[in-house]
C-alpha cells in the first residue's frame, strides 16, 4: 500500500497523464484538418495588413514556408507551450516539501487539468501568458529577479498581447509580482516603477490597435485565403477568423441574450476553485486588493464573450501560481476524514469553457460512464 509520504512525492506527477490525454486528443482533431477556435484563433496573421491578435500566426506562416505543414508547426507550439507550463508549475510546486493538501490545487479542475475536462476550452492563445506567468513566478519563488529578466518577460509579455488583446487584462497580477518583488528586496523601487509603467503603457497602445485594427470581413476572407492556398480546410475559419470583427455591441448582446439561472454557476465556482486557499494563510489585505483589482479587470471580458469558464480559469491559473510561489502555510493539521472530502471535492465538478455559465461532472461521473460504456 502506497504511504502518505511516498503519495505526497510522486502523485503530482500524475498531472503528465492528464497533458498526454488532451493533448492525443486534440492531434485527433488537426489529422482531421484543425479547429476553427483552439487551431484557427492561432492562425490570424497580418498577410492583408495589420490586425489584431495577428503576430504569432504571421510567424506559423513564414515557417510554413519552409515547407513544414503549417497545422502541426501549430499543434507543436501549442504542445510544446503547455509542456513548458506543466514543467514550471511543478517546479514551482516541488521546491518546498508539500503536503497532500496542496493536491488540492495541482489537480484543481479550474487549473492544469481545466483543458482534459474541457478539451475545446484549451489550447487557446491564454496559454502564452501562462507560461510567462509562471516563469515569472517561479523566478520570484527563486529570489532571482533581476532587471535582465524582466526585460525578458516585458518582451515576451508584449509578443503575447500583440497575439491576443486578453494578455492585457491580466496585467494586475505582473503589476502585483512587480511589487513583492520590490518588497522582498529583489530590485529597486526605481526598477519596478519602470517595469510597471513599461507594461501599463503597452497594455494601452495594444488595446488601442485592438480597436482600431479589429479588421473587417474584406480582411477575414484574405486571411482565409492565405490558408486556403496552404492547403487548409475552409472550416478553419468559421471560429476566430471569421468573428475577428465582431463589434462590442452585438458582443454584448449576446452576452445579455444568453444569460439565464446557469449563469449563476460562474461565480459559485470561482469561490468553489479558490476554496482550497481559504484553509491557508494565503489571504491577507495585499491579496484581497490584488483579488478586487483582477476581478474588476477581468470583467469586461464576461460582458463582451460568452466563454466565461475561460476567464475563470485564467484568473484561477494566476492565483494559483502565487500560491504556489509564495510561502504559504496550512492552518489545520492532517485528518484522514480530509483524503475522503479532498477525493470528493477534486472529482465532483468542473467548469464548460462556455456559454456564459453552467455546470459540468467531474472525473468520478465521467470515469462511471467510460466504465459503463466499455465494460457493461
Amino acid at each position: 500500500m502506497l504511504s502518505k509520504t511516498k503519495i505526497e512525492k510522486y502523485a503530482p506527477y500524475g498531472v503528465w497523464i492528464f497533458f498526454t490525454y488532451f493533448c492525443r486528443y486534440y492531434a485527433i482533431e488537426i489529422l482531421n484538418g484543425g479547429n476553427n477556435w483552439k487551431t484557427g484563433d492561432w492562425l490570424i496573421n497580418y498577410s492583408a495588413g495589420f490586425v489584431r491578435r495577428g503576430l504569432i500566426g504571421s510567424f506559423f506562416l513564414k515557417v510554413s514556408d519552409f515547407g513544414l505543414p503549417l497545422l502541426w508547426v501549430t499543434y507543436i507550439t501549442q504542445v510544446a507551450v503547455y509542456a513548458l507550463i506543466f514543467g514550471l508549475v511543478l517546479k514551482l510546486y516541488y521546491r518546498k516539501k508539500r503536503s497532500l493538501f496542496w493536491l488540492l490545487i495541482l489537480f484543481s479542475p479550474a487549473f492544469l487539468l481545466f483543458p482534459f475536462y474541457d478539451i475545446q476550452g484549451g489550447f487557446r492563445k491564454e496559454i502564452l501568458i501562462f507560461l510567462i506567468f509562471a516563469f515569472f513566478c517561479l523566478i520570484y519563488a527563486n529570489k532571482n529577479v533581476t532587471p535582465f529578466k524582466l526585460t525578458l518577460i516585458s518582451v515576451a509579455w508584449s509578443v503575447a498581447a500583440l497575439s491576443h488583446e486578453l494578455t492585457v487584462f491580466t496585467l494586475p497580477f505582473f503589476i502585483y509580482l512587480i511589487y513583492v518583488s520590490t518588497k522582498d528586496g529583489l530590485i529597486t523601487s526605481r526598477t519596478a516603477i519602470a517595469y510597471s509603467l513599461i507594461l501599463t503603457i503597452a497594455s494601452s497602445v495594444i488595446l488601442l490597435l485592438a480597436f482600431f485594427y479589429k479588421g473587417n470581413e474584406a480582411l477575414e476572407q484574405a486571411i482565409c485565403q492565405s490558408l486556403t492556398t496552404r492547403n487548409l480546410d475552409p472550416n478553419i475559419c468559421k471560429g476566430s477568423i471569421d468573428w475577428l470583427s465582431e463589434d462590442i455591441g452585438p458582443a454584448l448582446g449576446r452576452v445579455l441574450s444568453s444569460l439565464n439561472h446557469r449563469s449563476i454557476f460562474t461565480p459559485l465556482f470561482l469561490w468553489l476553485a479558490l476554496l482550497p486557499l481559504s484553509f491557508t494563510t494565503w489571504w491577507n489585505k495585499e491579496r484581497k486588493i490584488l483579488f478586487l483589482a483582477s476581478i474588476a479587470t477581468i470583467f469586461p471580458l464576461f460582458l463582451v464573450a460568452i466563454d466565461w469558464g475561460r476567464w475563470v480559469h485564467v484568473i484561477i491559473f494566476m492565483f494559483f501560481c502565487l500560491a504556489l510561489a509564495s510561502e504559504v502555510d496550512i492552518k489545520y493539521r492532517y485528518r484522514r476524514i480530509f483524503i475522503v472530502t479532498g477525493l470528493i471535492y477534486l472529482t465532483t465538478w468542473s467548469i464548460p469553457h462556455c456559454c456564459v455559465g453552467g455546470y459540468d461532472t467531474g472525473f468520478l461521473r465521467r470515469a462511471l460512464k467510460w466504465l459503463i460504456d466499455n465494460l457493461g
